[in-house]
């Protein structure tokens, strides 16, 4: 008899409504929203280096095809105002190994709506989607320390931090400590 653990049979990315905001999967007239926030050095000062225009492109034609659930593969879902059909950012998450039923989260707020609550009330449909829909036992985030917004989100969230990985990530040839944060459902 296996007593281990294992992800729900059947689960896909779908359409997953907040109180304010609609997480979708990404669609052909979100391209320049997407591009747009790849390219705002501002917004990926603590994230990574800014896309070319190639890169930019391939990246969101990555975002049509349809998610495997493949071991590292990401996925990102466009959050949209439910009232106003305005782009918010986008929320992203990944099975880091379905085996040990561990995923990582991530996300990224357009400059205009940042310090509105917009990252908390994503980030937490996404990992309570990790967690009831999937069947993850473990949801991680990760974030350059110097990113003050992104780890009080985790936080907000219900996340603990779990450590310190000094000099983990390099943006720009530059450096950066990245911390660590964990949940166990």
């Amino acid at each position: 008899m296996n007593n281990s653990p294992t992800l729900k049979s059947h689960y896909s990315i779908k359409t997953i409504k907040t109180e304010r905001l609609e997480l979708r999967p990404a669609r052909a007239e979100d391209r320049q929203f997407i591009i747009d926030l790849e390219q705002d050095s501002d917004l990926m000062l603590h994230v990574k280096e800014v896309l070319s225009d190639d890169e930019a492109e391939q990246f969101f034609q990555s975002l049509l095809l349809p998610w495997q659930a493949k071991d590292m593969e990401w996925s990102m879902l466009i959050g949209v105002d439910r009232t106003t059909q305005e782009y918010i950012g986008c929320f992203s998450l990944r099975l880091i190994s379905n085996h040990s039923l561990n995923a990582e989260i991530g996300f990224l707020i357009s400059p205009n709506n940042q310090n509105k609550g917009y990252a908390s009330e994503g980030a937490m449909a996404i990992k309570e989607f990790l967690f009831n829909e999937i069947g993850m036992r473990r949801v991680s985030a990760f974030c350059n320390v110097g990113n003050t917004g992104s780890w009080k989100v985790m936080e907000a969230i219900g996340m603990q931090r779990e450590g310190l990985m000094r000099q983990e990530y390099r943006i720009n040839d530059v450096w950066h400590d990245t911390y660590v944060y964990g949940e166990i459902r």
